[in-house]
């Protein structure tokens, strides 16, 4: 009877953390709410491959493509894992540059590859360090490494302070493309609330 309720505890545990996953500030309350309820999320159907593959980072930029907040990094490459697999998250590896963050900062931003489902992330419009950011056009990115060099890289831009936006245009590009692990993120959807 314990093995089967400790199951349970585990198994909701594992749900909650795969549907309600948020941004970092927003979790700790280290960011100012916003008056507006102004958000952009981000889900997708995530399906975890074998070795090589899986990794993914969510970021923002802004309209000079400065990157002012990573929302999500996989632990692994964020830790360290890029210095010896260098085909792992390149373009946020180099716009990010974890190997100048602290323990600290890195634990802000990972977590552990989540397990197949659908995964939500969301933007309450601050910096990496809970500033608000100003209006103005934000672009988001979903990097993900599929299998080896094979990678995909998701974009859409948002209008912050601007109108709101159901269904954000998401455009794809896919790098050294391979038919293994080729389905890892499907399904995204971004949108972009006022409240």
């Amino acid at each position: 009877m314990k093995t089967k309720l400790f199951y349970a505890i585990l198994v909701a545990a594992s749900v909650c953390l795969q549907s309600c996953t948020l941004s970092y500030a927003k979790d700790k309350g280290d960011a100012k709410e916003t008056s507006s309820g102004e958000r952009l999320e981000i889900s997708f159907r995530f399906q975890r491959g074998g070795i090589a593959s899986s990794q993914y980072a969510i970021w923002i930029e802004n309209q000079t493509g400065q990157l002012i907040r990573t929302l999500y990094a996989t632990s692994f490459t964020a830790e360290g894992g890029y210095e010896y697999r260098k085909d792992a998250l390149p373009i946020w590896v180099s716009k990010a540059k974890p190997q100048a963050l602290s323990s600290a900062q890195t634990d802000a931003i990972t977590g552990a590859t989540p397990q197949n489902g659908v995964v939500t992330y969301q933007w309450d419009g601050t910096d990496d360090k809970g500033n608000r950011v100003p209006t103005g056009i934000y672009t988001f990115f979903i990097e993900g490494t599929l299998y080896w060099k094979s990678r995909v890289i998701y974009s859409g831009k948002l209008d912050w302070g601007g109108s709101e936006q159901e269904s954000i245009p998401v455009k794809v590009q896919h790098f050294h493309p391979s038919q293994t692990n080729e389905c890892m993120i499907t399904e995204l959807k971004a949108c972009h609330f006022k409240k």
